[in-house]
């Protein structure tokens, strides 16, 4: 499918099968995501991937939006425009996370599955996060970068390899650029992340890093009763960029979910 909008809002869609939809961070574009997902999919058949920017990044408006209610309406919005009545399995990853359990409180009759990376749970009076650190620097690697870049990574991984500087060179950068400047008031929300009225039951995946400074990893606990059916991995050597410093591990886990929502759907039809 070629990429164009719905909604004013700009998305790529790969391979046939069951949909997944995956919801980005902020205030990068759907690169970043797509870039840890579609590696998974060369050995995967059977799902059509949906990458979508959020609004005020890459190529979708803002469009005056200024609460994550509002960001949460178009992404409900457009979930409806490209995949009108139809069931799919969600991801999101940060604030995409976040958004994802918003999908969930409206249409979760239609959700097959629910994976939640490195997860921000929304704004709160305390949140526990991790202590800044470093697992491993390439020195030469980072020579690469500006220093304001190697600043940027250091925020967003303590894994800093070639590997790594090589992704957030190819991938975050660009992936940064079009941001239409502040898209949301963080502070201006009316669901709680933390809080549901009735569990999700479908097979769900909630994947934090244990060195994460931006979101930490325990408050996201705080969702497993919301969903009765999730694997919760804490991944040692990893920050907010889990995706690409624990790739292997990631993938493995990935792998595992989706394994879990296609034996589900086979459940359901028999």
């Amino acid at each position: 499918m070629s990429p164009f909008t719905a909604n004013k809002i700009y998305f790529k869609a790969f391979g046939q099968g069951k949909p997944l939809i995956t919801i980005s961070g902020i205030p990068s574009d759907h690169r970043i995501i797509m870039s840890w997902m579609e590696p998974i999919f060369e050995k995967r058949k059977g799902w059509q991937r949906i990458y979508f920017d959020l609004p005020g990044t890459g190529q979708s408006e803002a469009d005056g939006i200024e609460s994550i209610d509002q960001v949460l309406d178009m992404v409900c919005n457009f979930i409806d425009a490209v995949l009108p009545g139809q069931r799919f399995t969600l991801l999101g990853l940060s604030v995409g996370g976040y958004l994802a359990h918003g999908v969930v409180l409206r249409k979760a009759t239609l959700i097959d599955g629910v994976c939640l990376l490195v997860p921000w749970l929304g704004e709160q009076d305390e949140q526990t996060l991790s202590s800044a650190t470093v697992m491993f620097r390439d020195l030469k690697a980072l020579t690469q970068l500006s220093p304001d870049d190697v600043q940027k990574l250091e925020s967003l991984a303590v894994v800093q390899s070639q590997k790594v500087v090589d992704w957030y060179r190819d991938t975050v950068i660009p992936a940064r650029q079009g941001v239409q400047g502040p898209t949301l008031n963080r502070k201006t929300y009316s669901f709680d992340l933390t809080k549901n009225s009735s569990p999700f039951e479908q097979p769900a995946l909630i994947i934090t890093g244990r060195q994460d400074t931006h979101v930490g990893y325990q408050d996201a606990w705080q969702l497993l009763e919301q969903y009765p059916h999730a694997t919760f991995a804490v991944l040692d050597r990893a920050g907010h960029a889990l995706g690409v410093e624990q790739e292997n591990l990631f993938q493995t886990l990935i792998h595992e979910w989706l394994d879990r929502v296609e034996e589900a759907q086979i459940s359901h039809r028999t």
